[in-house]
This record gives C-alpha cells, sequence and structure tokens, in this order.
C-alpha cells in the first residue's frame, strides 16, 4: 500500500487493518479498505490539530506490528477504559474517539468518493456524506487585513431567523442522545485547539479588542482553558442522574432529579471579552444536550473564527449556528422563542431582553453590569493591596464588569496607599503590542470612550480631583490610569457603571461605615475584602450584598470556574459556572419511582372518617421527636396501610 504525505506505508496499511475492523462491511457495504478511502487521509489530516495526528500515527505503528486479534484486544480494553473514572477514562475516550472518527470520516465521508465504492456507501446511507470543508485554513484565522476595524460592525445579510432555529431545532435530538461523556469530546478537542493555537487566536483578539498581549492571554485563553477543563472533570457528574432523598411516609419509594437538555439556547454576548465569552457558554450549552444559537456583539465579532475552531474540533455545524449583526438582529432571535435566552451584557440591553422574552416566558440568565467595591482595613500588607488594586482597576483597560471602580480605604493607612497607588498608576505602560511588554491596551468601543469622558468631566465640574490621568484630552481611546479623589455618591461617577481604567478613592472609619458605603449601589456583582483579621473580613464578605466576593484578593472568586458566578440587584439573574451553572442549562426533571405492586395508597379515595382518624395518629407520630414517636408511627402507619387495602364509602 503506497504511503502518503502524512502516513507511511506501514502506518497506511495498520490503518485499512484498523478500518476493516471498525468498518469490516456487510452485503450491502464494502468493507473500509474497499472503498479506498485511506487515500483520502491526507485531505481530513490537513485540517487536524499537529498533536492530534502525530499521536494518531503513533499508535498505527503499534497497530502494524500486530495481529488482527491483538488489535481488537486493545479496541476492548481502551473501550473498557472509558468507563473508568479521572484519567485512565479520559485516555479510554479520547483513543476510542478519536480511531473511531477517523476511521468513519474517512469510510462515510472521503471513501472514494468519485469511484463505486464511495457510491454504494452513499446510496446505502440515502445521504450525500462528503466532508464539507473547514471555514478556513488555520494561517487565516489571524490575518489581521481580513478582519472587521474595531469601530466596524459587521455588516451581515439579512437574518432569516426562523430558518436558523429550525436547523438548530432539527439537529438537537442527535445531540441530546449522546451521553455527556461523547459529548465532552468536542470539548477536548477545542482545548487542544485553543492551547496549542493560542498565539495565533491573540493576535485575532488583538485586532478587533485593541487589548494588550498579556492581557488577552489572562483574561481570554487562560480562563476559558480552565472551564474546558473544569468540563471534563467534573460535567458527567454534575449532569448524572441524582437521587435524593424519599419522606419517611414513602418508604419503599425512590426520588430522582434528571437533568435534561432544555433545547435551543440562544446566547447573546459582549464586547470586551468576545473569544471567552463566546465558547464559555456555547460548550455549557453543547454539554448538557442543547443546540446553540449565537449572537456576538457587532462590536467585536471574530467574524470565522469561532466558526472555525468549532468546526475543526468536529462540531456539525447544525448545533451551533453564529449569526452577526447588530441589537435588532437579537430581537428578531428572541422572537423565535428559544428554550433559554443566555444574555451578558448591559444594565439597559439586558432590560429590553427580559421584557420581550416575557411575553413568550422564555427563561433569561442576565449578566449584567457591575459597580465593584474594594474594602481595604488598616491591618492589610498595603503594598500588596495597592498592586491587587491597581491590577483591579486597570485589567482590561477597566472594561470589566468586576473590575473595581470605587476603592475604600480605613483611614489610618489612607495616605499612604493613596500614594503609593498614584505613583504605580504613573508606571502603566500603554500599547497594542506584539511581545507582551505592554500593561494596558486601549479601549475597544468609542461609545464607552465617551461615557468615560462624561463621568470624569461630571466629576470633576463637581469638585472631584484627578490624582493621576489629567493628560488625557478625553477623547483618544489610549485612556491613562485615571484616579478620583474628593467625589461623593451623589455624583454620577458613583452611581453609573464606568467600564474604563478610572476608580474613586475614599477613606472610611468604621467596618459598618464600610459596608454602608459598599452597599450604596443599584449593582451587586463583586466585591473584595482585604484584613489580616479572617473572622472580620468573612463578616464582612456576609454583609456586603453582591453576588461575588474575593477576600485578600481581587476579581478572583469568577476565576473558580466551580464557583457560580452572577450578581443580584441590577447586576443580574441567574448563576452559570460550576455545577449551579451546568444545571442551569438543564430541565431539571423530579421524578418518584414507586413499584408497580398491588397496593392501594393510603391517600387515595375513598375518604372516610376512620381514615381521617388514621391519618390523624400517623401525622401526630410522624412530625413528633423522642424516642416513642417513630415507634408510634411505625403502628399508626401499619394500621393505615392495612385499612386503605379494603376501605369502602359505607363505612
Amino acid at each position: 500500500m503506497n504511503a502518503t504525505r502524512y502516513l507511511t506505508a506501514r502506518e497506511v496499511s495498520a490503518l485499512n487493518r484498523l478500518g476493516d475492523i471498525l468498518c469490516p462491511g456487510d452485503e450491502v457495504l464494502p468493507t473500509f479498505s474497499a472503498t479506498g478511502a485511506v487515500a483520502r487521509f491526507d485531505d481530513m489530516a490537513d485540517y487536524m490539530v499537529v498533536s492530534d495526528r502525530e499521536d494518531l500515527k503513533l499508535l498505527l505503528t503499534v497497530f502494524s506490528f500486530l495481529p488482527a486479534f491483538m488489535i481488537r484486544l486493545l479496541l476492548v480494553l481502551f473501550g473498557s477504559m472509558e468507563r473508568l473514572p479521572a484519567a485512565p477514562g479520559s485516555l479510554g475516550r479520547l483513543v476510542m474517539f478519536g480511531l473511531k472518527g477517523v476511521v468513519t470520516t474517512l469510510y462515510y465521508g472521503f471513501a472514494d468518493n468519485d469511484g463505486k465504492s464511495g457510491e454504494k456507501v452513499r446510496q446505502a446511507l440515502g445521504w450525500d456524506a462528503a466532508i464539507r470543508s473547514p471555514v478556513s485554513h488555520h494561517d487565516d484565522l489571524v490575518n489581521p487585513e481580513e478582519v472587521n476595524p474595531m469601530n466596524q460592525a459587521v455588516q451581515a445579510a439579512p437574518v432569516d431567523a426562523a430558518a436558523v432555529f429550525s436547523r438548530v431545532h432539527q439537529a438537537q435530538p442527535a445531540l441530546r442522545a449522546l451521553s455527556v461523556r461523547e459529548r465532552l469530546v468536542y470539548v477536548q478537542r477545542l482545548n487542544d485547539l485553543v492551547r496549542d493555537e493560542r498565539e495565533s487566536i491573540i493576535s485575532r483578539i488583538q485586532s478587533e479588542t485593541g487589548k494588550s498581549r498579556t492581557d488577552a492571554l489572562i483574561s481570554e485563553i487562560f480562563p476559558l482553558l480552565e472551564h474546558f477543563e473544569f468540563l471534563l472533570k467534573y460535567a458527567e457528574k454534575a449532569l448524572a442522574d441524582e437521587t435524593v432523598p424519599t419522606p419517611l411516609a414513602m418508604m419503599g419509594k425512590k426520588s430522582k432529579i434528571f437533568y435534561e437538555p432544555m433545547g435551543t439556547i440562544l446566547v447573546i454576548s459582549p464586547w470586551n471579552y468576545p473569544f471567552y465569552q463566546a465558547l464559555t457558554p456555547i460548550t455549557v450549552a453543547l454539554v448538557t444536550g442543547n443546540t446553540v444559537v449565537y449572537k456576538p456583539s457587532e462590536i467585536t465579532p471574530l467574524e470565522g473564527l469561532v466558526e472555525s475552531l468549532l468546526e475543526r474540533a468536529g462540531v456539525p455545524e447544525d448545533w451551533v449556528q453564529i449569526v452577526y449583526g447588530a441589537g435588532d438582529v437579537g430581537s428578531q432571535l428572541i422572537d423565535q422563542r428559544p428554550d433559554k435566552i443566555f444574555f451578558t451584557g448591559s444594565v439597559a440591553t439586558g432590560k429590553k431582553i427580559m421584557a420581550q422574552a416575557s411575553q413568550q416566558l422564555v427563561p433569561v440568565e442576565l449578566e449584567l453590569g457591575g459597580k465593584d467595591p474594594m474594602l481595604v482595613f488598616d491591618d492589610v500588607n498595603v503594598e500588596r493591596a495597592v498592586q491587587g488594586a491597581l491590577w483591579g482597576t486597570l485589567t482590561n483597560s477597566g472594561q470589566s464588569c468586576t473590575s473595581v471602580e470605587r476603592l475604600y480605604v480605613q483611614r489610618g493607612i489612607y495616605n499612604d496607599f493613596r500614594d503609593r497607588l498614584v505613583a504605580a498608576a504613573r508606571q502603566v505602560t500603554l500599547g497594542v503590542d506584539r511581545d507582551g511588554n505592554a500593561d494596558m491596551g486601549r479601549m475597544t468601543s468609542p461609545r464607552q470612550v465617551v461615557i468615560v469622558s462624561d463621568l470624569v468631566s461630571d466629576a470633576k465640574a463637581q469638585g472631584a480631583t484627578l490624582l493621576c490621568g489629567s493628560e488625557w484630552d478625553g477623547r483618544s481611546d489610549f485612556i491613562p490610569p485615571i484616579i478620583v479623589e474628593g467625589s461623593t455618591h451623589a455624583m454620577r461617577i458613583n452611581q453609573e457603571e464606568l467600564f474604563g481604567p478610572v476608580v474613586t478613592i475614599f477613606p472610611f472609619d468604621t467596618e459598618e461605615e464600610a459596608i454602608r458605603l459598599a452597599n450604596d449601589s443599584a449593582f451587586g456583582l463583586s466585591a473584595s475584602v482585604w484584613s489580616a483579621d479572617k473572622v472580620r473580613a468573612e463578616r464582612v464578605a456576609r454583609a456586603l450584598v453582591t453576588g461575588n466576593v474575593s477576600i485578600n484578593n481581587v476579581m478572583l472568586s469568577e476565576g473558580n470556574h466551580s464557583l457560580p458566578f452572577g450578581g443580584v440587584k441590577d447586576s443580574g439573574i441567574g448563576r452559570y459556572k460550576g455545577v449551579h451553572g451546568l444545571r442551569g442549562f438543564c430541565n431539571q426533571k423530579s421524578v418518584l419511582i414507586d413499584g408497580n405492586s398491588k397496593k392501594i395508597e393510603a391517600n387515595w379515595y375513598p375518604y372516610t372518617a376512620k381514615k381521617y382518624g388514621l391519618f390523624g395518629q400517623l401525622t401526630q407520630a410522624l412530625f413528633s421527636h423522642g424516642p416513642m414517636a417513630l415507634v408510634k408511627f411505625a403502628l399508626s402507619g401499619m394500621s393505615l396501610e392495612g385499612y386503605s387495602q379494603k376501605a369502602k364509602r359505607s363505612e
């Protein structure tokens, strides 16, 4: 057998032998080797992750030295490993998916497409199984010349929302039929693609958002890979049928919760983290068995990038439909009545989405804005707290819903803290770098530049002082760090979300005052508390009206993907991430299981005076406490059960 560009002749022979084991054919279908499919291996290998391709070659080399029965034994071994937990199970799943995926893709897709063997396969299946080409080659993903400038929205063609939802609705049963373990294989492939191609993806992100390179790595790539890791480790257990306690009065019955797909999830994402906020909810939806309609922000659409990664990971096109456009497109999609809407963005838009969704009783999950406070007590390590405040304020140029916007420092260390913070802020470097050597990039949205300028100007006009950042002209999208002193809570700058590299700073005297100031906001997304006294720190954390708190760190609670994330008040509705987030994308079906017996339930008809009395005795015993309560319950229960089998109305 001739070699291909990627496979040696020995490896080709091994692939044919493996193929004949997995696709042996029958009276209608030919064997794998008879189709000549292996000749098309290079067409598929061009789009494989390099590490996957090399692993496959290694396995084929091993198989080339083994007789067929040994290969069968190894397949049985790997198949049995799939049921094991942790690393052995992951290895078994990946090997079996990789081998089956390659063989079946070649057999049903590439099998001698122009020849008689391939025609037999397609005729037997009743469909055209030719594999489509990926959206683009790897090198095309990050070519800056081919993407839209930051300030231009995608000029999308008119959207046929009904057709989009028709496709995902029809595709959903196939996804639903897969086990969680089978769905996670796609997550593993996405993980490998993002991990290995992170540099090119970062370049693409930079071209549309203006982030610094390290910012893009830390805020988009790293947390996404952590999210994938969480799914791979915990999703299967989190979504397994759950057995819950059954009341004593229902003795002999079992109670379970099934976590089933909802159907189709509409995901509408923001412009500040366009890559992370795309693949995080998309993969949660897929793992829970839901198809997805995804609409990115028109400001940072990353057009073609997500599609390419999904396709190269093997995700069927109709499982995830991506639709580009402005807010009116989102409204059209909501009109199609998705089974749930997951929206991340502004409060104003969130309210509009909720109002429209309410007309059709579509459940919504809203991750909205923040006005996060940072409370610093006088027993902290001042320098560490200063560096935390600096990063928490400036990361992603402050364009994060959980960035620090209000800074409260206990009076005893206030002056020292303020002076160190200002000095550190003046050392921050700005730039859209190519080597990781800049701290903070530019603003992504021109509209947000106007908002920041307006709020800062309003504070200055009312007597606030800029401790740094006064050199900004109010128009440039490279906004330097701005620290505002002397503002009040009555000013707009402390009530409206800034979403820029700006923080207001205040002194406080007592713990009670700090809590009152921190809670004086319409928002309640996140906060941080800094103190060497852990008892006090936890006490303050409990008193804050917010969805998330980091103690002696900043913006860290959202970094643990086992913790649910979401806000209160104007910061949103619902929680995602963690087990709670996974189950939030499910129909949580309650199931009570009884035996197929002849027993008549005590609470069924007929109701008689005697049954009433016996049920009263049971109630008294069941909800009493003490050593004799259980005995009385058992006796009254037996009497009631016995009578219920023969109760008649005449009595």
